[in-house]
Order: structure tokens, then sequence, then C-alpha cells
């Protein structure tokens, strides 16, 4: 079937661009709304409406009854005059404001002195300063403890 100059194996070429880009895209429908309306701009729309129920079951099998309906939302938009379509914009609930930003991780301190003081005072809240306890949970003796309690002052 040869549609406005098209030959088959030109759709065929673009289903497995669609195929290789949707399968990238699983997670996400925004992306693929937008490359279904970049693609129905220059292709007849019932041939990539089938392309696309094709497509949708090879990636997805059943599980893409969710998919399905993204797709025909978007070919509800294709049927609006071309000026509606631009004034109809999409947006994601789950769109990120600083996806751009770094996150910051906290630098973790490798002395072992600064562990070492951290792990008595976890150890003594936690056996609500009783020496004996938080000794044994520590697996040095109570002299040991005692002794760097006195060093660093705690």
């Amino acid at each position: 079937v040869i549609d406005q100059g098209k030959s088959e194996s030109d759709f065929s070429n673009e289903r497995e661009i669609l195929y290789k880009v949707l399968f990238d895209m699983k997670g996400d429908l925004t992306d693929l709304k937008k490359l279904t309306l970049e693609l129905l701009k220059n292709n007849d729309t019932q041939k990539v409406q089938e392309e696309n129920e094709g497509l949708i079951q090879k990636i997805y099998g059943n599980n893409g009854e969710e998919l399905q309906e993204e797709a025909n939302e978007t070919m509800k938009v294709l049927e609006l005059p071309e000026h509606e379509i631009e004034q109809t914009t999409y947006k994601s609930p789950q769109e990120d404001k600083y996806h751009f930003a770094e996150e910051i991780e906290e630098e973790e301190t490798l002395s072992l002195q600064e562990k070492e003081v951290e792990l008595i005072k976890k150890s003594l809240e936690r056996n609500r300063g009783k020496r004996k306890a938080a000794a044994a949970e520590l697996g040095i003796s109570e002299r040991t403890l005692y002794r760097k309690i006195k060093q660093y002052d705690l």
C-alpha cells in the first residue's frame, strides 16, 4: 500500500524507529505523547494508529491497556483543528520542577576517632548510660570503655 508517496518500506522503517524509542520510554508516557504527535503530523493517522496498536501489543502484551488509553487520548487530540492542537499542552502530574538540580550527599567522616566516639555515644544512649551493657554491645571491656569515655570527655 502506498500512501502520500511513501512505500511500505518507509512505514516499516518508521515502525522500527518507533519500536526502539517506545522500548526505551516504557515508563514515561509524556515523551510517548510527544513522539506520537510528531509522527502523526506527517503521516496518515489511520495507518499510524494501526501501527501503534501493533507495537503496543508487541512491546507490552496484555499489559498495554494504560498505554492504549494514552494513545487513544492522543488520537482524539489529533482530530482537533491544528490551531487547537498547538494550544493543547500536556503536563505530567509527576513533573519535577528541579530535575536539573544536583543532589548533595552528606560527606561521610573517615576519621576512626570520630567513628569510635559516635559508636560509643550511640551505645551509651541505647543502653541508657549503663557502661556494662554498652561495653558488651561494643565488644570491649568495661575498663576500656571507661578509659575511652575519659579520653573523649563523654
